[in-house]
C-alpha cells in the first residue's frame, strides 16, 4: 500500500454519502482518493462530485464499477439496494464499507458474507456506534469481568419528532423498515457486542404506525431526525408514502438465557432525550452514554465514571473511525472490529422482530 492510494466509489448521493462516508474518506486523502460517485438520480451524483471534487458521476452503479475498478465501495443506498451493489462490488474486485443494516432479512446478509469470502474480499458494515469513546470503554470494562454474568439489558432510541423526511426512509419499498433498521440495529449490535455476542434465540415484538402517516402540521428540524449538517438535495416528502413503522419495542432471549428489551421510535409522544441503555451484571451494571459502572467497593454501593478521551468534533465521527479502520485491516494492522457474526445476530434479531409484529407471538430464531 506504501506509495499508492486506494480508489474509493461511493454508491448513494443521499445524506449519509455526503455528510459521513465521502467527508470521512476524504480526511484519509493520503491514502485514499475518491473517485466515482454513482446515484439513480445522476443529477445529484453531479452534484456531489462537483461539491467534493469528485471527478467521476454517474447514474448507473454498474457502469461506473465496471468503468472505474475501483479498490473501496462505500455503499450508501437506501437497504433493499445492499445486497445489489455489495454483491456486484465484492464480485468485481472490491472491499465494501456498506452502511447498516448491511441487508433487510438474514439470509441476504449471509448471501453477502459469503460473496465476500469466495472473492477474497472485505466486507466491513458500518456499525459506526461502536467507535465512539465511550462504547470502546464499555466493552473494555464488560471484557475484564467487571460486570461478572450480564443477564439482562434494554436500549431506548426514542425520537420525539425525527421522522427523516428527506429521502425514502419512510418507504418499505426501499428500506423494508422504519426505525428498527435506523436506529435500534445500532442500539442492539452495540449492546450484543459489549455482551459477548450472545446468540439471540427468540423475539417477541411489535410495531406501530400512529404518527407518521398522518400530517400533524409540526415544525421539526432535520437535525433532530439524524441530518446534524443539513441535506443538500432533499425529495419532497409526501405523509401518504409512509408505510413503515414510526415505533416499535421488543424483548430479545438469548442463548445464555440473557434477554434484551428494545424500544425505538421516529415519532413518540415521549420526552427529548428519554433514550438510555443499561446492563445488568452480577458484579456491576453499565449505563451508557453517559458512560457509568455501577458496582460496590466493600460495603458501599459506588458510582464509577470513566473518563474518556472524547470523540472527533465532527458529525458523523464514527464514520471517521470506521474508514480509518477499515485501511488498517486492509493493511493487516488490525482485526477486524465489526465481524460477520455479530452483523448477522443483529440482523437476525431484528428481522425476527419484524416477523413477531406480523404473526403477533413470539418467534423462535434458532430452528
Amino acid at each position: 500500500m506504501p506509495g499508492k492510494r486506494l480508489r474509493i466509489a461511493v454508491v448513494g448521493a443521499g445524506m449519509i454519502g455526503n455528510a459521513a462516508h465521502i467527508p470521512a474518506w476524504k480526511n484519509l486523502s493520503e491514502e485514499v482518493e475518491v473517485v466515482g460517485v454513482a446515484d439513480v438520480s445522476e443529477e445529484r451524483a453531479r452534484q456531489t462530485a462537483d461539491r467534493y471534487g469528485i471527478p467521476h458521476a454517474s447514474g448507473d452503479w454498474h457502469e461506473m464499477l465496471a468503468e472505474l475498478s475501483p479498490d473501496i465501495v462505500s455503499v450508501c443506498t437506501p437497504n433493499v439496494y445492499h445486497k445489489a451493489v455489495t454483491k456486484a462490488a465484492l464480485k468485481g474486485g472490491a472491499h465494501v464499507l456498506c452502511e447498516k443494516p448491511v441487508a433487510t432479512s438474514y439470509a441476504d446478509a449471509v448471501e453477502m458474507y459469503d460473496t465476500a469470502r469466495a472473492a477474497g474480499r472485505t466486507l466491513l458494515v458500518a456499525q459506526t456506534v461502536r467507535f465512539s469513546g465511550s462504547m470502546m470503554a464499555a466493552k473494555e470494562i464488560a471484557a475484564a469481568g467487571r460486570l461478572g454474568e450480564m443477564y439482562y439489558a434494554e436500549t431506548s432510541a426514542l425520537r420525539r419528532r425525527g421522522i427523516p423526511k428527506w429521502g425514502m426512509f419512510h418507504m418499505k419499498e426501499h428500506n423494508a423498515g422504519g426505525p428498527v433498521y435506523d436506529l435500534g440495529v445500532h442500539m442492539i449490535d452495540a449492546l450484543f457486542w459489549i455482551m459477548g455476542n450472545p446468540k439471540a434465540v427468540a423475539v417477541s415484538g411489535m410495531t406501530y404506525c400512529k404518527l407518521g402517516n398522518r400530517d400533524e402540521g409540526l415544525a421539526t428540524s432535520l437535525a433532530e431526525s439524524g441530518a446534524p449538517l443539513g441535506v443538500f438535495t432533499p425529495r419532497p416528502y409526501d405523509y401518504h408514502e409512509f408505510d413503515v413503522e414510526d415505533f416499535a419495542s421488543g424483548y430479545i432471549r438469548l442463548e445464555n438465557e440473557a434477554t434484551v428489551s428494545l424500544k425505538t421510535s421516529w415519532a413518540a409522544n415521549v420526552p427529548d432525550g428519554i433514550g438510555s441503555t443499561f446492563i445488568v451484571g452480577t458484579e456491576g451494571g453499565l449505563q451508557l452514554a453517559p458512560l457509568k459502572l455501577v458496582t460496590n467497593m466493600g460495603r458501599y454501593q459506588v458510582d464509577i465514571v470513566p473518563k474518556v478521551l472524547a470523540d472527533r468534533n465532527v458529525a458523523f465521527a464514527g464514520h471517521w473511525e470506521i474508514t480509518a479502520h477499515m485501511l488498517r485491516v486492509l493493511r493487516g494492522e488490525e482485526e477486524m472490529i465489526v465481524k460477520r457474526e455479530e452483523v448477522l445476530n443483529v440482523i437476525r434479531a431484528l428481522e425476527g422482530l419484524y416477523r413477531s409484529a406480523a404473526e403477533g407471538y413470539e418467534v423462535r430464531l434458532d430452528g
